[in-house]
């Protein structure tokens, strides 16, 4: 869609303020002389199990857990808790508890690196006091109901955040291929704060890596919009009848994503910082070569049904949610193989049964 005079100039105008996103020289030194990896060749993607993701059942939570302090950052409730073993875990209560945990093991699955998390329905924390928020999943006895908990191992360290539009692999099929991940899961919130460099031991090389990692997928599996426009988070319903791919244009992908302000969430252009996130997390998802796409649909096209039921079933979907959420993924992935190009040896694979 071709933008107006007066929208480039206010683009162009504000753009200058936009912050730069979040870093520090003590967590540049942190990763100095550390290879910087997003992606690993995910092998034979069939065996691979989606249920655990990038844990494992003896990496899993252990109770009983200790309430240590609640994080007021971001829209959910949030607090950190501490386990059996002496591992501390940040846990996350309400509507993206679900989705994230799901959307962490597709993207896992085709080889980009992700937060370790798992889901319980209920759990009971030890010394939990009355929260700031969140007290409408608590239950007597310190019992919270739809809790996702992400590991915070002394191993990891947790470096600065990054931009989708200022980092190692712009250009690259692996980073578009994460791209067209965060669309196609409808993840509205692809702002830069919820992208973390993990920094972290690899055993199998010896050597540290720092790990481009999309850390908060929260705000997916429903339907994407901007401010002012109709969005949802983990609603099955949205996110079966919103549309996926809607076209080709000079070589990009035409997807039906459009997360800029809307309607009268234009008003936010008199608060430049905020009318400019919103409007970043548009661009960045903005220009996906048609190569790029069908690469990362042949991973796809690997998985199994019973994969992608495992991705849900880690989340304690329903059996109707869970069909619903794999038939709308398996139409979605239907569509980036049949997209138009040369072929290759990853999108022309034949579907897994």
């Amino acid at each position: 869609m071709k933008k107006s005079p007066f929208i480039i100039i206010m683009f162009s105008l504000l753009a200058a303020m936009l912050p730069a996103a979040p870093t520090s020289a003590t967590q540049s030194k942190l990763r100095e002389n550390v290879p910087a990896v997003i992606w690993e060749n995910p092998g034979e993607i069939r065996s691979r199990d989606l249920y655990y993701g990038s844990g494992s059942q003896a990496l899993a939570p252990a109770a009983p857990f200790e309430f240590l302090e609640e994080d007021k950052q971001g829209i959910s409730p949030k607090f950190t808790v501490k386990d059996a073993r002496g591992v501390e875990w940040s846990v996350k209560l309400g509507h993206e508890a679900q989705a994230e945990v799901a959307a962490m093991r597709l993207v896992w699955a085709v080889g980009y690196f992700t937060e370790e998390t798992y889901y319980f329905p209920r759990v009971r924390i030890n010394k939990l006091p009355r929260l700031s928020r969140g007290e409408e999943y608590v239950e007597k006895g310190g019992v919270v109901r739809g809790v996702r908990f992400e590991s915070r191992r002394s191993e990891v360290e947790r470096g600065e955040y990054w931009a989708w539009s200022k980092n190692p692999f712009v250009g690259t099929r692996q980073l578009d291929g994460l791209r067209v991940l965060m669309i196609m899961l409808n993840n509205f919130d692809v702002k830069t704060a919820n992208n973390r460099v993990l920094i972290v031991s690899d055993p199998q090389q010896a050597q540290r890596e720092a790990r481009y990692v999309a850390a908060d997928l929260g705000a997916s599996l429903g339907r994407a919009g901007g401010l002012g426009a109709k969005r949802s988070k983990n609603n099955v319903e949205d996110f079966a009848s919103s549309r996926f791919v809607l076209g080709v244009e000079d070589g990009m992908v035409d997807f039906d994503y459009h997360v800029r302000p809307t309607g009268f969430a234009w008003a936010m252009v008199a608060y430049p910082p905020v009318f400019l996130k919103q409007w970043a997390n548009g661009k960045a998802m903005a220009d996906v070569p048609v190569a790029h796409a069908r690469w990362i649909g042949g991973h796809l096209a690997r998985l199994t049904s019973a994969q992608l039921h495992d991705a849900f079933r880690a989340a304690e979907y329903d059996e109707a949610t869970k069909t619903a959420y794999v038939k709308a993924l398996q139409e979605r992935i239907e569509q980036l193989i049949q997209l138009p190009g040369a072929p290759n040896d990853l999108a022309d694979v034949a579907r897994a049964p």
